[in-house]
């Protein structure tokens, strides 16, 4: 059983990061932005029709008009077999083909999920879930099905808990000229399950990770099917924000998904942290197949039969339930795992010995990822300088004397923002830079950026928090209410146009943006994304370079933690902080 001494600061100080992360996943509203003319590549070849045959059948879609440019969106595209009965947990099934013509107007169901997930400004609802939700939907203003548009894969957010790919739209981002792709895939303990029985019906002997697989059949789909849309499959971009961010490093670190993208876009994470293993013990954490165990305890009365069979006939509710209420489950309901086929090893030692996918790639985070939930840290650790301190001094240990001049907690003036900043260093700018750095150590360029705008959330009260860029990156700048003027809309399209030129070239500079360097560990260059879109170096280097030096004293002593372990679940959490919403 997974042992956590809940006085052991550093593995409670950042129990706020799953709680944050599973709420990120808000239903967009549409937004109007400016758009480019797409050049179509020849007049001759097949028109794009409401009715579309594509592996498993007919589908009819939706179209806005007939003009030239017009969209067309395909929704609740089934893209594998419903994970029901004997197929939940297991990989990915063919998708079973239909008769008729499928109405593909409307979205699909969430995947099985807490009904309410989310802290303050990111708590959303989320109704009707289903295990029958493997679905995927597709925006295009392409008129012919020969134009090989570039092709945009967004993996949504959530902290693989939550969420749904069809939360987010593509009315805006196509008309740069992309072909924009979203799909569901199985959250939580539904979607990240390990136990021994299930690796005993592997032919390769593995379980875990069946999330990740559901992307990884997504992108098949993709490749098969995308030119129907005009897109290319030889031009796929896939891009996440918090765990979908996750999701992109991970599908660069996995063999199953070599050749399936072409280019990765990394926003606000990535799993460049000790990972648990699917059957071995870590001083951080147990192996997964032990917690699969917890669970399966969990759902059935003492002394009761624990048999996968009687697993799987579980309501789906009754599983998201024991997960959440479980101390040791809930703390790590989110993390993945070494299997030893998805992702053969840890996600960072892939990267290190440059075996991940060598694609381009642009990653970065925002500047002030915490701030719409900062009441929460003071809820968790304490008030004030003292509570500052413990969080600091569970984080970096032997280094904190070094670091803290670097964030000065001598008053109650300035612990605010220093605690900020500091939780904002760990758990997204230093992964973001690992990332950055390990990409550098192969042939494709990498760009690391900065994200300083202001989302125009209600009084402007926040600056650039979690999830802040989505706004912009899909032109809905009314997601989080507030009133967008003017310098949103431009600054919208401009996020839009760095976003759909790298899909389309893999190099972000253009149009009002000149300068933007490829990084390398000698010139350490970034860019900075804000009212003055700027070139920049050495991106808090030496706040790096100490949390840096406090992880790897941690790894070598073997006590590194994975930064979402928690003494208690979700929901002793949010009963304990409920007052803490901003």
């Amino acid at each position: 059983m997974i042992v956590i001494n809940t006085d052991n600061v550093f593995e409670t100080a950042l129990k706020l990061l799953n709680a944050f992360l599973i709420g990120v996943c808000c239903i967009f509203l549409l937004s109007a932005c400016s758009s480019e003319k797409y050049k179509r590549t020849g007049d001759e070849s097949k028109s794009i029709s409401a009715e579309v045959s594509i592996t498993g059948g007919l589908i009819r879609g939706l179209f806005s008009d007939k003009n030239t440019n017009s969209l067309k969106q395909y929704h609740g595209i089934p893209f594998a077999a419903p994970p029901l009965g004997k197929l939940r947990w297991a990989p990915p099934a063919p998708v079973i083909p239909w008769a008729g013509t499928l109405d593909a107007t409307s979205h699909g169901r969430y995947c099985m999920q807490p009904e309410t997930t989310g802290i303050g400004i990111y708590i959303g609802t989320r109704s009707n879930p289903s295990e029958d939700c493997l679905t995927i939907n597709v925006w295009t203003r392409a008129n012919k099905v020969d134009e090989k548009r570039p092709v945009m894969v967004w993996i949504h957010g959530g902290g693989l808990l939550g969420g749904a790919g069809f939360e987010q739209s593509g009315e805006a981002l196509t008309k740069k000229g992309v072909v924009l792709v979203t799909f569901n895939y199985r959250l939580g303990r539904l979607g990240f399950f390990s136990h021994p029985e299930l690796s005993a019906e592997s032919p390769k002997g593995v379980s875990g990770n069946q999330g990740f697989r559901d992307q990884i059949a997504a992108l098949h789909w993709v490749k098969e099917n995308i030119t129907k849309f005009g897109g290319d499959p030889n031009n796929v971009t896939i891009f996440g924000e918090s765990a979908g961010s996750f999701s992109v490093s991970a599908l660069q670190a996995s063999p199953l998904a070599k050749g399936l993208f072409h280019r990765a876009i990394g926003q606000s994470g990535g799993i460049f942290w000790p990972m648990s293993h699917r059957n071995m013990d870590k001083p951080w954490a147990s192996s997964d197949e032990k917690l699969g165990m917890i669970l399966a305890k969990a759902l059935v009365r003492e002394g009761g039969n624990t048999s996968l069979d009687l697993l799987r006939a579980t309501p789906a509710d009754q599983v998201i339930a024991a997960a959440e209420s479980s101390p040791a489950l809930s703390a790590l309901e989110y993390i993945p795992t070494v299997d030893g086929e998805v992702l053969p090893d840890e996600i960072s030692f892939i990267f290190a010995r440059g075996e991940q996918a060598d694609v381009p790639t642009m990653i970065g985070n925002n500047a002030n990822e915490h701030e719409a939930v900062m009441d929460l840290f003071t809820c968790i650790n304490g008030s004030g300088v003292d509570g500052f301190n413990r969080f600091k001094m569970g984080l970096l240990g032997e280094v904190f004397d070094e670091i803290g001049s670097l964030y000065p907690s001598d008053s109650e003036q300035t612990i605010l923002q220093s605690w900020e900043e500091f939780s904002n260093d760990v758990n997204f700018t230093y992964p973001m830079r690992l990332w950055a750095r390990a990409m550098s150590n192969v042939s494709s360029d990498v760009y690391l950026y900065w994200f300083n705008y202001y989302p125009p959330v209600e009084d402007r009260q926040y600056r650039a928090f979690h999830g802040g860029d989505l706004p912009y990156v899909f032109g809905q700048l009314d997601m989080f209410g507030g009133n967008p003027v003017g310098a949103d809309f431009a600054d919208a399209d401009t996020m839009m146009s760095i976003w759909t030129r790298f899909a389309a070239s893999g190099n972000p500079n253009g149009k009002n943006i000149d300068g933007w360097e490829a990084f390398t560990p000698s010139n350490e260059s970034y860019f900075i994304l804000g009212s003055e879109n700027a070139p920049a170096r050495n991106l808090r280097t030496e706040r790096m370079g100490l949390i840096e030096k406090a992880w790897d004293i941690r790894r070598v002593q073997g006590t590194a933690s994975l930064p979402t372990v928690m003494p208690t679940g979700i929901k002793d959490l949010m009963r304990k902080c409920k007052g803490a919403n901003p």
